[in-house]
């Protein structure tokens, strides 16, 4: 099947011996006057290779490559330019433009320069490094520098990227360089968190947490037609796993809108996950709902409410829709999901689906040492993560929905770390267990260590208090905490496992999605 090449300039017609040129040697050439006309073509062609003008009316080429890199990052662009200054070297770094043509195209460079990227080896691997040693010095000085909010989530979303593009080629001096940058970034963005997250959380201009999610960016989208809105939640899903899911998902969907938020304090299931469906901070929770709500040290299970919080959520924004709610924790339950989701898409309004495997992955690596095995580090972790998503009832469930709705969302509650560093703490019998998040009386820890951030007042963080005198210590970093009790083996047993329930950018920084099937 021969390679397929959208070609986007206003003035196509003048191109045509180049166009002419490379069907004759194999290549499938569609071409398109405008940005608008080209993002249809995408959609609908899934071509190879993307080249595109610089100089276009309405929208310029470097703008249409953004867009595009939001839908479709792994797409390889080409940027035709009249000239090759340094600025639009600088910019096009930043869109991760794959190379230039500079007119008047020579027949022969366009060919070699289209061979290059759509035959994949060696050459493109080196073009990956490349790339990174050139983006090093820009991602090193806003690290340096104490980039903004905004920033930040611009930032992990670089490091996401040059991770996982990294991974593919064989450059373990530039994989430590680039873990050095995240380990810098990580460090920083601790400081900026711990620095705005109390003002953050009793502040209306607040960057979006997880209370704010739904209503900011699901509920609007409910009622007013006849197709039910279905949300997804992974529980555990980092944005690297997003990627992954995300490539597995572009022959379905198209990526309407991708935001970062940030899971609130703890990063664990029972606090992110019911705030999440509450549109509520579990202060605000535990009161409104106290005979749902268990402390970390009462029996029972902490996450047996999200419906009950959700329907109350469409209560208070007076939306009285029909609400159905599947969790899947064992394998027969995603089974059973598969066969049931015609049924359950035509009896409801609004769908919600949990399926909690990476989570459970995360926490059985621990006791299971083949899966330390197979996910020793990141990359391992991603190839695991894509193994399961390519045979899961999860995946299953999203390439069906597309045969019933239009409206499809996709979340987690929270992310996770690998910890590396242990920190002892002391606290009495009542003391939680978390590794990452310690809820207690009287906990002792030494007061130099920079590690940790200590919540001694719960409802500054907008948390409820298990007793009248009980504070919150959060982990940072790859930091996790540790009893002195047998000290040494609970150290040997959890360093390099995954973690959540602190502060870090993999656990903090998650995403929200919205999906648009291919028609």
């Amino acid at each position: 099947m021969p390679s397929r090449i959208l070609w986007v300039d206003d003035e196509i017609e003048y191109l045509e011996p180049q166009v002419l040129h490379l069907t004759q040697r194999g290549f499938e050439v569609l071409t398109a006057r405008h940005p608008a006309e080209a993002l249809d073509l995408l959609k609908a062609q899934n071509p190879d290779l993307l080249i595109v003008d610089e100089h276009m009316p309405g929208m310029d080429g470097i703008e249409l490559v953004r867009q595009v890199k939001r839908l479709y990052p792994y797409l390889p662009v080409v940027m035709v330019t009249k000239d090759e200054e340094e600025r639009l070297m600088e910019l096009a770094v930043g869109v991760e433009i794959a190379d230039f043509l500079i007119k008047p195209i020579k027949p022969q460079q366009l060919l070699s320069t289209c061979k290059r990227l759509l035959e994949k080896g060696p050459l493109l691997q080196q073009e990956a490094i490349e790339a990174y040693q050139r983006d090093f010095r820009r991602l090193s000085l806003k690290i340096a520098m104490g980039p903004s909010l905004e920033e930040w989530l611009e930032v992990y979303r670089d490091l996401v990227r040059w991770d996982m593009t990294l991974e593919k080629v064989d450059a373990p001096e530039l994989k430590e360089i680039l873990d050095g940058q995240r380990s810098e970034a990580n460090q920083l963005f601790c400081r900026f968190f711990v620095q705005h997250y109390l003002d953050w959380v009793h502040s209306t201009q607040r960057p979006m947490l997880s209370p704010d999610v739904l209503p900011r960016l699901f509920l609007p989208y409910l009622g007013g037609t006849a197709e039910p809105t279905v949300l997804l939640l992974l529980d555990g899903m980092r944005y690297d796993q997003w990627r992954i899911l995300a490539e597995l998902l572009a022959p379905t969907y198209v990526v309407a809108e991708e935001h970062l938020f940030f899971s609130i304090l703890p990063t664990a299931t029972q606090y992110a996950r019911n705030s999440l469906f509450s549109g509520l901070f579990p202060l605000e929770i535990a009161q409104r709902f106290p005979r749902y709500w268990a402390d970390d040290d009462e029996e029972g299970g902490k996450n047996l409410f999200e419906e009950e919080f959700f329907n109350d959520l469409l209560y208070r924004h007076k939306m009285p829709l029909k609400v159905g709610y599947v969790k899947v924790i064992r394998p027969e339950e995603g089974k059973e999901l598969v066969q049931t989701l015609p049924q359950l898409v035509r009896q409801h309004e609004v769908l919600l689906f949990i399926f909690n495997f990476l989570d459970l992955m995360a926490h059985t690596r621990v006791q299971m040492d083949i899966l330390k095995e197979l996910a020793a580090n990141d990359t391992a972790f991603r190839s695991v993560t894509r193994a399961w998503l390519e045979n899961s009832a999860f995946l299953q469930v999203l390439k069906q929905l597309p045969s019933y709705t239009s409206r499809v969302f996709l979340t987690t509650d929270h992310g996770f770390v690998q910890v590396r560093r242990p920190i002892k703490v002391l606290g009495d019998r009542e003391t939680t267990t978390n590794l990452r998040y310690k809820q207690g009386r009287n906990l002792n820890y030494d007061r130099s260590e920079k590690g940790v951030f200590h919540l001694r007042k719960p409802e500054e963080g907008r948390l409820p208090r298990a007793t009248a005198s009980s504070t919150y210590l959060f982990a940072l970093e790859d930091h996790f905490l540790v009893y002195p009790t047998n000290y040494n083996e609970y150290v040997r047993l959890y360093r390099d496992s995954y973690q959540h329930g602190g502060v870090s950018l993999e656990e903090i920084v998650v995403p929200f999605v919205r999906l648009e099937p291919k028609r």
